[in-house]
């Protein structure tokens, strides 16, 4: 089933499906991922189990000022690659030579699972010849939010498609993939967002700012 929503995230990202035919299937998807999830013990993680995505750093790396760096309007998921807005939150490590490791402790910097879930797709492979905004990156879709939590600009992914994963567990290393992301004028950064399904299952994206600032730092 997650193989199917990754081959479906895949031809809505490089917009090769229509509107209606794609949400149809999101419809037809998510609730059996959601059945599944439960049959194979899946739990719900509530917001008290919610784990600042980087290691070792907290809200005060989150871009912009008071998360205004997060802008919705004009956004659509099934816009794929060519969406506008930001729906997001960029999380920005130390890294001023630009190697992918922080500058003070010359570690690579875990990235986390914000919540809980399922992982329902990812992008292991990215040059930079590729026009991929966001590289290499991940979807885990959390059953108890019934939300899509984004992961973006990775260096390397270590979850699978299919694979269930708990707040705080590590599921990639914080890299420069992605069309501009890799660019020099970038920042070093994670790139994450959160989209709530509706009653018809459309993709919505919802500010996370207030929950990442109160999550637990790990």
């Amino acid at each position: 089933l997650c193989k199917q929503f990754e081959n479906l995230n895949n031809v809505i990202r490089d917009n090769k499906i229509e509107f209606k035919v794609a949400l149809e299937k999101i419809q037809k998807l998510i609730p059996e991922i959601k059945s599944e999830y439960y049959k194979q013990g899946g739990l719900d993680w509530k917001k008290n189990t919610w784990v600042f995505p980087l290691q070792g750093y907290y809200s005060s790396a989150i871009g912009g000022k008071n998360g205004n760096g997060y802008i919705a309007s004009g956004y659509s998921f099934f816009d794929g690659n060519k969406h506008r807005g930001h729906p997001a939150h960029d999380i920005f490590i130390q890294d001023n030579n630009q190697d992918c490791k922080d500058d003070k402790t010359n570690n690579s910097v875990n990235v986390l699972s914000f919540s809980g879930g399922i992982t329902v797709a990812t992008e292991k492979n990215w040059d930079t010849i590729s026009k991929l905004r966001g590289g290499k990156y991940i979807w885990i879709y959390d059953p108890y939010t019934n939300s899509l939590y984004y992961y973006a600009h990775n260096s390397k992914v270590m979850v699978e498609s299919g694979q269930m994963v708990k707040p705080g567990q590590c599921i990639a290393i914080v890299g420069r993939t992605g069309l501009n992301a890799f660019k020099k004028q970038s920042p070093t950064h994670l790139h994450f967002s959160k989209l709530t399904l509706d009653n018809y299952f459309y993709p919505k994206p919802i500010d996370p700012y207030k929950d990442l600032i109160v999550s637990k730092k790990q």
